[in-house]
């Protein structure tokens, strides 16, 4: 599966939003280099588990769930430190269910 990415630029020296799917974006600095994830979810509660399963799987450095700010979806996970594989597989899974649900 090809993954689109959408960048919308945050700042006139190079900071970027870059959209992996609805619920899924990175920001990265003016040298390319990812500073923080973003994992979108219709509910808190599904949030917080996304984030004490990143926790008790150490997929991450830091995490914290608030109201979201970055994606269209009410909650989201902030994540520090996340694998570039780890975002690109929950991105592909999340186009999938888009593409079968229409969701």
């Amino acid at each position: 599966m090809h993954l689109p990415v959408t960048k919308i630029e945050l700042t006139a020296d190079d900071w970027n939003l870059n959209i992996l799917s609805p619920r899924i974006a990175t920001i990265t600095n003016p040298q390319g280099k990812r500073q923080v994830s973003y994992f979108g979810f219709v509910t808190q509660e599904k949030a917080l588990a996304f984030k004490q399963w990143l926790e008790e799987k150490e997929l991450c450095t830091t995490a914290i769930v608030r109201r979201a700010e970055r994606l269209t979806t009410n909650w989201e996970c902030k994540v520090w430190g996340a694998t570039t594989e780890l975002i690109l597989k929950l991105a592909i899974h999340s186009l999938e269910e888009i593409d079968r649900d229409g969701t």
